[in-house]
């Protein structure tokens, strides 16, 4: 699955195979000059894929924020979202609170609401030119997106979607991402690996604790960017939308 990758700051970058020998000697569970088997690095590289899927599912975790436009279907409420969806992407795991729909260059807004709230409308079917609110379902393998009101036109609508990190498809795999990243991954993963291969991580706190401060650095770093990016004006609240449940 694909990453955004921003502009700035500049990438850093480092093959999979060194990632998890550097992890590894964290915890001395390899030497210098000690090479894996085949098995270890498949092990090695399932459990680095299942760390990248945590960070995932942390918005703070996610650096890469990504606007994506969608058409909508006259009369069609719910969409699926995912791959060969009806909006075909990357399964989002969180939708932002930012979206709108655009007709003719005016851009209006699209608020979030939950299922209780969505429960509420008294009459679901209502037909708009463009909607005044979402309800985003994470369901799996595609998620759900319902509108209302019901657009009765094609309408562009844009969202704010959190891209997911980039899975790790064989030890040559070069990783790429902002300043920091690596060396969390580095001890989050040497805490992961080490019960597999044989250490008890209790006998190394220091890297624990390495581990817990990088990942605290990053996410620093993203809600910083992210509040940066994501747009809260008034316009995008519930307040003074016009949306009541009856």
């Amino acid at each position: 699955m694909p990453v955004v990758l921003l502009p700035s700051p500049p990438l850093t970058a480092r093959a999979a195979s060194q990632l998890i020998q550097d992890a590894l000697a964290l915890c001395n569970c390899v030497g210098v000059d000690q090479t894996l088997t085949a098995a270890e690095t498949t092990d090695a590289l399932r459990i680095l894929n299942d760390l990248i899927e945590d960070w995932s599912t942390q918005s703070l975790a996610i650096y890469g924020l990504a606007n994506q436009t969608f058409n909508t279907v006259a009369g069609q409420a719910t969409y699926t979202v995912g791959v060969a969806g009806d909006w075909n992407t990357n399964r989002p795991v969180r939708i932002n609170a930012d979206a709108y729909s655009t007709i003719q260059g005016t851009t209006f807004p699209c608020v979030p609401i939950t299922q209780g709230e969505y429960d509420l409308i008294a009459v679901k079917t209502q037909p708009q030119e463009y909607p005044d609110h979402y309800l985003y379902v994470n369901e799996y393998p595609l998620g759900l997106v319902t509108l209302w009101p019901v657009p009765n036109a094609i309408t562009p609508i844009t969202f704010s979607i959190d891209m997911l990190l980039l899975s790790v498809t064989n030890a040559a795999t070069v990783m790429e991402f902002p300043p920091g990243y690596m060396n969390a991954f580095k001890y989050a993963l040497a805490v992961m690996l080490a019960p597999s291969f044989g250490a008890k991580i209790r006998e190394y706190p220091d890297v624990v604790a390495i581990a817990d401060r990088s990942l605290g650095n990053i996410k620093r770093a993203n809600a910083k960017n992210k509040q940066r990016v994501m747009r809260s004006d008034s316009m995008y609240s519930d307040e003074g939308s016009g949306w009541q449940a009856d």
